[in-house]
């Protein structure tokens, strides 16, 4: 009866060791740089998805050695300075065995972003055209313009604002609509009277404009300077 007690608490001894150690956990280094990496990931998912979205990847640039031992679950906490999204950033993280602090260190992280954007297979110059002959759809790592490239063509043609070099994104303050009279450019100079009498001319535009703008324009004819408005693309009206 003895013995048959004795091996009774035995097994309850071993079951209550078994219960205590049943929640224990053990992540070596790249089992937890990948839980790291999976919530970082899941961070920055969902800031990039609000600012027009992309493939997220995540890279740790600097990790301590060693493994993470802990006697219930390991919780590991991932916090930064800032809200927004940072293409590169210092992050904390911190490590609870339950709700017990086991340790906390910084790491640098660097999160990059593949997209699907226009971009230049030729260099383009200011004021050069934007078309399917200097730009295409390309994927290409955007995490530093975040909001700011252009998906595909517009449907309005667009003329750069500045040189964009080949293999760079094209950028939404890199360009502008193209206007319907552009500086330099021959244009149809017609003088309107009020009787809706009308004669055109050539002549050349002095500044951009479009339709409904202002703008100066010069007869090649009289060797003039008009106030004209843009009526039609590569056109202008003077009231007379």
């Amino acid at each position: 009866m003895k013995n048959t007690k004795t091996k009774i608490l035995i097994i309850l001894f071993s079951l209550l060791l078994i219960c205590g150690v049943s929640n224990a956990q053990t992540l070596n280094e790249e089992e937890f740089r990948a839980a790291i990496v999976e919530k970082i990931t899941k961070q920055a998912q969902k800031q990039v998805d609000s600012l027009g979205g992309g493939e997220v990847k995540v890279r740790i640039l600097n990790m301590p050695q060693g493994e993470i031992n802990t006697k219930d679950k390991a919780e590991i906490i991932v916090e930064s300075n800032t809200n927004g999204f940072l293409s590169r950033d210092i992050k904390r993280v911190s490590v609870y065995d339950g709700k017990t602090f086991v340790k906390s260190f910084p790491i640098s992280v660097n999160t990059l972003v593949y997209k699907d954007v226009l971009c230049a297979i030729n260099p383009i110059v200011r004021e050069q055209a934007i078309n399917i002959s200097n730009s295409s759809i390309q994927r290409l790592e955007i995490g530093q313009y975040l909001g700011q490239t252009l998906d595909k063509f517009p449907k309005n043609e667009l003329v750069a604002t500045r040189n964009v070099p080949k293999g760079s994104a094209i950028l939404k303050n890199y360009v502008k609509s193209k206007p319907d009279v552009i500086k330099d450019s021959t244009v149809n100079i017609i003088f309107k009277s009020k009787d809706n009498l009308k004669i055109t001319v050539d002549g050349k535009a002095l500044k951009e404009g479009s339709i409904g703008d202002n703008i100066q324009v010069k007869s090649l004819k009289y060797n003039k300077i008009y106030q004209a408005t843009v009526s039609n693309k590569n056109e202008v009206t003077v009231k007379i």
